[in-house]
């Protein structure tokens, strides 16, 4: 049953689209903000061979990282709940390594790559430091592994301009009003917000208009 949360609570994967301009649907972010216990859209994504191929990547970086001397930190290890003032922000970065003066951060990708991914590797730079006792008085550099390679996000990609932005886009999802909907078929595709909560939902491509017109 839906249920107001007693305080704004964000997921870090909730609000990285919003950044990186992939989604613009800033609604489905402020509900799951500040709402719980909704019935959800099942996911069409098959979680089995998901939870296979991203488990057997993080295993693979894991082992090459302990290969190389640094010690290893895995996901739950990792897990962060940073209560902030406008709202409490969660996470779980798949890999953190130190070794001597370096500290990294790996997340692992098993699709295509987004502009979010980057996004959301500075979101964990930025919180790691003050959660992680791994990362503690660190600046960390990031790594996104996919399948055809990595990316490296150094550390001077969280610039002022990306702390600012991040901050906005908590602040936006986190406050009391709620925030636009913006429903499209592609957005109402990937969003597990049902119609019964988000009555604006679209499940069904605009049909395709067929005339003739001397427009064009």
């Amino acid at each position: 049953m839906t249920e107001r949360r007693d305080n704004p609570y964000l997921w870090v994967t909730w609000i990285t689209g919003l950044m990186a301009g992939e989604a613009q649907c800033q609604w489905a972010a402020w509900f799951r903000a500040h709402f719980k216990g909704f019935d959800k859209r099942p996911s069409t994504l098959d979680m089995v061979a998901w939870k296979a191929q991203h488990g057997e990547m993080l295993r693979a970086k894991a082992a090459a990282l302990r290969n190389d001397g640094y010690t290893v930190f895995i996901e739950e290890q990792n897990k962060f709940t940073f209560r902030g003032q406008a709202a409490t922000l969660q996470g779980k970065p798949d890999v953190v390594a130190v070794k001597d003066d370096d500290a990294l951060v790996v997340d692992c990708k098993t699709g295509q790559r987004r502009d979010s991914d980057i996004l959301q590797m500075l979101v964990y730079m930025l919180v790691l430091p003050h959660t992680h006792s791994a990362c503690s008085n660190r600046q960390l550099r990031g790594e996104i592994e996919y399948r055809d390679g990595a990316l490296a996000v150094p550390t001077d990609r969280l610039t002022a301009e990306i702390r600012s932005l991040i901050r906005t886009t908590i602040e936006r999802a986190a406050g009391k009003q709620p925030t636009p909907r913006v429903p499209s078929a592609m957005e109402c595709r990937f969003c597990d917000i049902m119609k019964q909560d988000c009555p604006e939902r679209i499940d069904e491509e605009p049909p395709i208009r067929q005339t003739t017109h001397d427009l064009f």
